[in-house]
């Protein structure tokens, strides 16, 4: 099995709005060009257009995040870009609208060296609510920040509230239990994937494309933000992946788009939700990368919350 080392943190924060606020039916985008704008405008001292331009990019706050510079060595040179070390959670706030005086939460989760720049991500988050957020640039204000004691464990602690210092706790991999008996994979927000440049829909979806997609982001996640890279047979698995299959899948297709300030024009981000069965009989070799992967998501957009997935796990007693 692979030594998974990549430390995860994950925090909730409480706002209450202060003018009305309207998000749309899902708030991911909205959510993750507010805190990139806030967190550049926090972070950036250079003021440079460009963050490849720029003396500080490979140290910056901000490159560091949300435009994670390539790295070097023989995985990190083949690619162009590397997965950013951050997850927002949008669901709590899409489709939903805020009176003044309403409260809601926002869930976000840190990879890596990402969970040492938390002071700088609040403070972001409190500036994109008094600049405003979603129609009409609604403004809310901090109320709470609380971190999950263990990653998966459900328990919360109050870590930081405005007026008081931050009292952070270190980030950790999440225990890999024993294999049950029966597993079925949700996809609750959008699994996006192309395949040839097309996107990936239910009836050409199977367990090795999900599967290659989600080796492929935790190996770069930990080359990237845990400094170290993955040693597995990644074609044998791959390989098995191929011949493991899907138990009554029940698959359909979510459209939803977002407006691309770089390419001017809107965007289909459409992707697949329900779920699956897999045979556990079979599920030995895949199982500890299929339980992390529930808190780094896979697939397109994973940074607005894109490709979030649950495992139902049943025993025989149940």
């Amino acid at each position: 099995m692979p030594d998974f080392r990549l430390p995860i943190a994950r925090y909730r924060f409480a706002f209450r709005a202060q003018t009305p606020i309207q998000f749309p039916a899902y708030a991911g985008s909205t959510w993750r060009g507010a805190f990139g704008h806030a967190l550049r405008r926090t972070a950036c001292v250079t003021r440079e257009p460009q963050c490849g331009q720029c003396l500080l990019w490979h140290s910056c706050v901000y490159s560091q995040v949300f435009e994670t510079p390539a790295g070097r060595g023989p995985l990190l040179e083949k690619i162009n870009a590397a997965p950013h070390p951050y997850i927002l959670h949008p669901l709590a706030t899409s489709g939903k609208s805020y009176a003044p005086g309403e409260d809601f939460h926002l869930r976000l989760t840190l990879l890596g060296g990402a969970i040492a720049h938390l002071p700088y991500l609040i403070h972001a988050l409190q500036q994109v609510g008094e600049r405003g957020i979603g129609k009409h640039d609604g403004r809310y204000a901090l109320l709470a920040v609380e971190q999950e004691t263990t990653v998966g464990g459900g328990e919360w602690v109050s870590t930081y509230a405005p007026g008081g210092g931050l009292q952070a706790l270190p980030g950790s991999a999440p225990t890999v239990p024993a294999l049950p008996e029966a597993v079925r994979l949700r996809l609750h927000t959008p699994f996006r994937l192309l395949q040839e440049g097309s996107p990936v829909h239910g009836g050409r979806f199977t367990f090795q494309l999900f599967f290659n997609a989600l080796m492929r982001r935790l190996s770069l996640l930990h080359a990237f933000h845990a400094g170290e890279e993955l040693t597995a047979d990644f074609k044998a698995l791959s390989q098995q992946a191929a011949a493991l299959p899907l138990l009554e899948p029940q698959l359909r297709w979510h459209e939803w788009s977002r407006y691309s300030n770089r390419q001017q024009t809107k965007v289909q981000m459409g992707g697949l939700l329900g779920g699956f069965g897999l045979p556990v009989e079979h599920l030995a070799e895949f199982w500890p990368w299929l339980w992390l992967g529930q808190w780094v998501h896979a697939g397109k957009g994973a940074v607005m919350g894109m490709g979030g997935y649950g495992l139902d796990c049943y025993t025989g007693e149940q």
